[in-house]
C-alpha cells in the first residue's frame, strides 16, 4: 500500500481558499498550512514549492508583476510575497525542488505531508485550444487520523534531526506530541547524525 493518497478536492472544500495562490504559475502548496486549514484556523503563510528552478523563476516573475502581491522578504532559501488583500505570506521555496510526492515525502511529520497542486489539461475544440484546470491533493495516508489525535509521527529517515527536534518543541506548544516510536527514532537519529553534532559542538 502506498504511503500517500491522491484525490480530487471536490470533497475537501476547505482547500478552495488556497486555489487563488496557484494562479499564474506551476508551483504547488505543501506543508503546515493544511494543519491550520483543517482545524479552522487562519492561514497566515503558505509554502510554495516547484519541480525545478525554471518554474521557480517563472513564478517569481509572476508574483513580481502581479498587483495582488507585494515583495515581503528574501533569504537564501525563500523569496516571499504578501497577498495585499488577504494578508497571507507566500513563500517561494528555492532550496528544495521536486514533484509534490517527492517533496512531502521528505517532511518530518505525517501531519505536514500534504500538498495541493493543479492539473492542466489541454484540448482542441473547433480548432481552438482550450485548457481545463483541476485541483488535486496528495497527502500521507494517516494525515487526518494523526491530525485529529494531535500525534507527531516520524516515519522516514531524518536528514536534520536537530531541526526536527526543535520543530517538535514548537508543535508541543500547539498541543501535539511525539508518539513513542517517533521519540525513539528521533533520539537515535540525533545520536547518529555526525554532521549536525559537529555543527552543534562548534
Amino acid at each position: 500500500m502506498s504511503e500517500f493518497i491522491t484525490r480530487d478536492t471536490e470533497n475537501l472544500p476547505l482547500l478552495n481558499v488556497l486555489n487563488t495562490y496557484l494562479d499564474g504559475h506551476n508551483g504547488f502548496i505543501a506543508g503546515g498550512c493544511f494543519k491550520n486549514l483543517f482545524q479552522h484556523e487562519r492561514v497566515k503563510d503558505v509554502d510554495m514549492f516547484f519541480e525545478n528552478e525554471t518554474e521557480w523563476t517563472k513564478a517569481k516573475m509572476y508574483f513580481d508583476e502581479s498587483p495582488d502581491y507585494g515583495f515581503f522578504y528574501e533569504n537564501k532559501k525563500v523569496y516571499a510575497f504578501k497577498h495585499v488583500k488577504n494578508d497571507v505570506t507566500i513563500e517561494l521555496i528555492r532550496s528544495v525542488f521536486g514533484t509534490p510526492e517527492k517533496v512531502i515525502s521528505e517532511f518530518d511529520f505525517s501531519i505536514t505531508k500534504f500538498a495541493l497542486f493543479k492539473v492542466v489539461e489541454k484540448s482542441v475544440v473547433d480548432k481552438e485550444e482550450t485548457e481545463t484546470i483541476t485541483f488535486k491533493a496528495i497527502h500521507h495516508k494517516d494525515f487526518f487520523e494523526h491530525l485529529f489525535f494531535k500525534r507527531l509521527v516520524i516515519d522516514n529517515p531524518l536528514k536534520w534531526p536537530i531541526g526536527t527536534f526543535e520543530r517538535s518543541l514548537r508543535y508541543k506548544g500547539y498541543g501535539y506530541s511525539l508518539c513513542r516510536e517517533s521519540k525513539e527514532r528521533l533520539i537515535q537519529a540525533i545520536q547518529e547524525n555526525e554532521n549536525e553534532n559537529d555543527e552543534l559542538s562548534k
